[in-house]
């Protein structure tokens, strides 16, 4: 083979390298569908939960808020953008960029913990990997413990988004009668997630 043929063929094969490491970048896994989900199930879901925070209740009497990670995924596709706009819109240049997020729930694994992985399809495919403190099914501390680009390759989370590395609980959620409804907790179940939540009556605190 002469030298003007070699220098052809691997320039090729850098080409062919440099497609199918895009392609990689760019090509979500199968999970990741936020186009699929049913026209109006975001909005269902949505009332469920506020339905469900503002029940009235005994003062702290503890109650659970299960939710299906299929529902979740239908608010983020469909509800997540009007929500936005309506209480943080200052966020919305994030989700422009990074697109639509949709999670899968990891179960405890023999040796691997319960998680959550969050994925953006924007100008690459984007995860995060966030999973339990522990071993435990039930946690008050979620920690960030990976960000990828395409699924395999690592970048530094400050290179992507001001994502804080850990969630703690309890977490506050005020109501707008004055009631305020504390989450303790967050259980792993099967593919839910289930809240461990009390709800405490104005002035209570």
């Amino acid at each position: 083979m002469s030298p003007r043929h070699s220098r052809w063929w691997l320039w090729f094969a850098a080409l062919l390298v440099l497609v199918a490491g895009w392609l990689l970048l760019r090509t979500p896994p199968g999970w990741y569908q936020p186009k699929q989900h049913v026209d109006g199930a975001g909005e269902r879901f949505e009332q469920e939960v506020v339905d469900q925070l503002t029940t009235l209740r005994e003062d702290d009497a503890s109650w659970e808020l299960r939710l299906d990670p299929a529902l979740c995924n239908a608010f983020l596709a469909q509800r997540l953008r009007p929500w936005l706009q309506r209480e943080s819109p200052t966020t919305l240049g994030l989700l422009d960029s990074l697109g639509p997020p949709q999670i899968r729930v990891r179960p405890r694994g023999k040796v691997v913990p319960p998680g959550i992985v969050l994925g953006f399809l924007g100008w690459g495919w984007l995860e995060f990997g966030v999973q339990a403190a522990g071993d435990s099914a039930t946690c008050t501390k979620l920690q960030l413990v990976r960000s990828r680009v395409g699924g395999v390759l690592p970048v530094p989370v400050s290179w992507v988004a001001d994502v804080p590395g850990e969630l703690t609980f309890p977490q506050v959620i005020p109501l707008q009668d004055k009631r305020t409804v504390i989450v303790d907790a967050l259980r792993f179940e099967g593919q839910e997630l289930i809240l461990l939540c009390r709800t405490q009556l104005a002035g209570s605190e």
